[in-house]
């Protein structure tokens, strides 16, 4: 047995020999020892090699030259890999002068990165693994290439918190392997679209507008002159609105810059007008003061008014946002928690219930929905009310949609279509509340919706509110108990430290499909 392992090794040996006659045969032999005697990964992991090789000694020829001339003049530079500067010349097509504006920003990085330290890369990098040896070794054990510097950031961003490093390393390896994947499964149609000129600098996107139009060349080419299209639209936005100069064209008649990129020396008439408006208080851009200041036609009063108009309406625009965020976090926790069926408030005298609100909430009402099947989801939400006030016993229960023709009463539950005395339910739920008889039976009153705006006024008036989905929970609670699944879930790394949570999910398709007969 020994004797035709040792004769399969010679023969590999001598075909590793013919392959690479460059390399010496104790190399080849150690390297075939190394991968266990697989020859394919020993020829993949050579080639891949000499690849590299190949390329280090093109960009040399090309490059080395030049880069060795840069060095001489600037000194600075001679801390750079020679493989990285090689690199970098060989992005800017050989042009020295855009090479040296790219290596001068990224010295002033570094010297600001490091600006009060004299610690090195490495040795940073030294003081990390000594800090996190610990981390290292259990994340090593897990299968992860601690070699990476990746990996030394996220544990000191996390503060060497193990379950997070390797659940973001999952993360990373599973959308690799999903693009992976991808890129297999669509590589006829990435072929054939980079034959037609639609190629993407990231081939991840092309894969995954491909994943969007299952494999359809013509849906994807739409998608991606959509994205263009969305792209171009969003840089003119930008350039609309970082630059509200007006912009001047060059002798050349290809570059576009601003009057006040142009006009960056201002002259004495500029300084002594700069002088008078801040002697008489007005502060801020010199460039922006100006530009208002010959709008104004040059009058000190108006300019002054003028600027702090835009003072106070930036003013009560960032109030109305304020106060935006805090009635909209104050709505958020007026919603009531459901996690229990007894967390239902007790005496409660009427139900509302937002029926267009909740028509996308379940997934097999949300795909009746969509197949144009809006009858048969109204009928499914007033079955479900209704085999849910059979346990809750409420006096009364309203289903109200924006339009709907099912106007019958379902047992107890009162189908109730807004139009076309209102436009919306949501009119048609703020008129009921802000009735005078109905004030003091708003405090009985729960509203399901998860409409912010709506819940915003609700809220005013008194009435209760509970979104769509812990509705939806509330009902597998008291119809179907057996459909709740309690999903025990703790951290990556198994360890006493560890916490566990309890993770509840309800499978309300089957709940539709029980009390409502439908499973889609």
């Amino acid at each position: 047995m020994s004797t035709t392992t040792e004769q399969q090794n010679n023969n590999e040996l001598i075909m590793l020999k013919e392959r690479f006659p460059h390399i010496n045969e104790n190399k080849l032999n150690r390297v075939l020892q190394r991968h266990g005697g697989d020859f394919d990964k020993v020829c993949a992991r050579l080639s891949q090699r000499e690849a590299r090789c190949n390329k280090w000694e093109s960009l040399e020829t090309r490059f080395g030259p030049a880069i060795t001339t840069i060095q001489q003049d600037h000194p600075s530079m001679q801390s750079f890999k020679r493989l990285r500067l090689l690199k970098t010349m060989e992005r800017f097509d050989g042009d020295a002068e855009k090479f040296n504006n790219f290596i001068q920003k990224v010295e002033g990085r570094r010297r600001h990165k490091n600006r009060d330290t004299s610690i090195s890369r490495r040795q940073q990098r030294d003081e990390l693994k000594t800090k996190y040896a610990s981390q290292l070794a259990q994340l090593a054990t897990s299968g992860i290439n601690v070699d990476r510097p990746g990996v030394l950031r996220l544990l000191e961003k996390h503060e060497g918190d193990i379950n997070k490093v390797i659940e973001i390393n999952s993360r990373r390896t599973g959308r690799k392997e999903k693009f992976a994947e991808l890129d297999t499964k669509y590589a006829n149609q990435i072929a054939q679209l980079e034959a037609e000129g639609l190629s993407m600098k990231n081939k991840r996107v092309l894969a995954r507008l491909l994943e969007k139009s299952n494999g359809d060349v013509d849906v994807a080419k739409q998608l991606i002159q959509e994205r263009k299209e969305k792209h171009f639209r969003r840089k003119e936005y930008r350039c609309k609105h970082r630059s509200t100069s007006p912009m001047l064209t060059t002798q050349d008649g290809n570059e576009t810059v601003s009057k006040c990129r142009k006009r960056h020396d201002f002259n004495s008439d500029d300084h002594e007008n700069l002088a008078k408006l801040r002697s008489a208080g007005v502060h801020g851009n010199p460039r922006r003061i100006l530009a208002i200041f010959h709008e104004c036609n040059e009058s000190i009063e108006l300019t002054q008014a003028r600027i702090q108009e835009e003072r106070d309406r930036r003013f009560r625009h960032r109030e109305e946002r304020v106060s935006k965020r805090t009635l909209l976090a104050d709505v958020h926790n007026a919603y009531i928690t459901i996690n229990q069926r007894e967390d239902w408030p007790r005496d409660i005298e009427q139900v509302y219930l937002d029926g267009n609100n909740m028509m996308f909430v379940v997934n097999s009402l949300r795909r009746l929905c969509l197949n144009r099947a809006g009858d048969k989801t109204e009928r499914a939400i007033g079955e479900i009310a209704a085999a849910w006030n059979q346990q809750m016993h409420i006096p009364n229960i309203e289903l109200i949609f924006d339009s709907t023709r099912q106007l019958d009463q379902i047992d107890t539950v009162k189908v109730t279509s807004a139009q076309p005395k209102y436009r919306t339910t949501d009119d048609m739920l703020v008129d009921l509340a802000r009735r005078p008889e109905n004030h003091e039976k708003n405090k009985r009153t729960i509203v399901i919706t998860s409409d912010q705006g709506l819940a915003v006024l609700l809220q005013r008036e008194g009435c209760l509110l509970v979104k769509p989905y812990n509705w939806f929970a509330h009902c597998v609670m008291v119809l179907t108990p057996d459909l709740i699944n309690y999903e025990e879930i703790t951290g990556m790394m198994t360890t006493e430290s560890s916490p566990t949570t309890v993770k509840i999910r309800y499978n309300f398709d089957e709940l539709v499909h029980r009390i409502a007969n439908i499973d889609i």
